[in-house]
């Protein structure tokens, strides 16, 4: 059985009066629009949500995710699309149309084939880290490395009608890499088209068809004695210092023990502790993420989009383009106009970071624009 229906409906609504749901779309293959084999690894490249989506709903992922690589070359062939995470994660997404008539579980194999020889190839090759419009890097080319060589990468396989029989596969596969944190999302994006018209709209439907996620591991010590060998087995955990380099993914209480150990400033400390707390006058649209790179991050969200990134290293960061999904366009203005004010260097990047030294500076300040301006978007609070 199909999980996903063959036909998608569609009505229309005017307050509490709707019209009865009928068919919009049905159905279709890559091959039925004549579509080449690369359509699909170009539509991800120039839209990563496309195959991210899913998995962030699935909790995969809670980064930003940029694309980075086309084709990228290693020992055993060529990754289709290589994307980064903001906390330098690394998605390699293999592709294959339902029409291909190579078997869709050798892709898996494959795609497991590239993860084995990823990191030789980016020590190897010496590729750049991407930038944002204004030249800052998108993620720290340590974290980068640290987690390519922990095997902490997303493996996501996208095709238009996904083989379920790769999700078996998969979990076997993930029993030979223990030591390893790579999670696997088979992602189908099924095609659609109005029925019986001319095509001029075609709706893409992301849908994850199967979710191989990778368990925190622990050390097991296994000590033999005597000449009638009896095993006993001590386990301990695996903990992760600040030094490590290794992402992890941090919670609350990790994120506020290691401010002060990754050098953040006092009066950024403060204002992370107090963000924290005003979040809590908020509880019905205010959230927050803690990152999942080798340094925590808090995130400060408003109905999931980010109004500010406070670094466990002091650094605050920006995302613009989130403000109007928090906040609304008028709110999303004025906020934009008081950061500006704040921090006018910074905000002329496409993705703004405050140094800590600066941060410190404005610290205070900013506490007092993001409290007004959750009250501007929540009046009645």
């Amino acid at each position: 059985m199909k999980p996903i229906s063959e036909t998608i409906f569609s009505f229309s609504c005017d307050g509490a009066t709707a019209s009865p749901p009928k068919p919009s779309h049905e159905r279709c293959s890559a091959k039925d629009l004549k579509l080449p084999e690369a359509w699909l690894s170009d539509a991800i490249f120039r839209e990563p949500e496309l195959v991210i989506g899913p998995c962030r709903a699935a909790g995969l992922t809670d980064d930003d995710w940029y694309p980075w690589q086309r084709e990228f070359q290693t020992d055993v062939g060529n990754i289709d699309v290589l994307l980064i995470s903001s906390q330098g994660r690394l998605a390699v997404v293999e592709t294959k149309l339902a029409s291909n008539p190579e078997s869709r579980r050798k892709v898996l194999a494959q795609a497991l084939d590239y993860l084995a020889h990823l990191y030789d190839a980016i020590k190897t090759t010496g590729i750049k880290v991407p930038t944002d419009d204004a030249g800052e890097v998108i993620a720290e080319l340590d974290d980068i490395r640290a987690t390519v060589d922990q095997g902490d990468v997303l493996v996501i396989i996208a095709s238009d009608e996904i083989d379920p029989r790769v999700a078996r596969l998969g979990r076997t596969l993930l029993a030979d890499h223990l030591v390893k944190q790579w999670d696997l999302a088979l992602v189908d994006l099924a095609l659609y088209r109005p029925p019986g018209a001319d095509i001029n709209t075609i709706l893409i439907v992301p849908t994850l068809r199967g979710v191989v996620e990778s368990e925190a591991r622990q050390v097991v010590r296994v000590i033999v004695e005597g000449h009638n060998p009896r095993a006993t087995v001590e386990v301990e955990r695996v903990s992760v210092d600040v030094g490590t380099p290794v992402r992890q993914k941090w919670d609350e209480e990790q994120y506020f023990e290691s401010l002060g150990a990754w050098g953040a400033p006092i009066e950024v400390q403060k204002l992370a502790r107090d963000l924290r707390e005003l979040g809590d006058r908020f509880p019905e649209s205010v959230t927050f993420n803690w990152g999942t790179g080798k340094k925590g991050t808090m995130v400060l969200k408003r109905n999931g989009g980010g109004l500010i990134e406070v670094r466990a290293s002091g650094a605050l960061r920006f995302r613009p383009n989130k403000f109007s999904r928090a906040l609304g366009e008028q709110t999303a203005a004025a906020y934009l106009q008081g950061l500006e004010k704040l921090a006018p260097s910074a905000m002329k990047m496409g993705y703004p970071r405050v140094p800590k030294e600066e941060a410190a500076k404005v610290a205070s300040a900013m506490f007092d624009l993001v409290t007004k301006t959750l009250e501007a978007a929540e009046p009645g609070q």
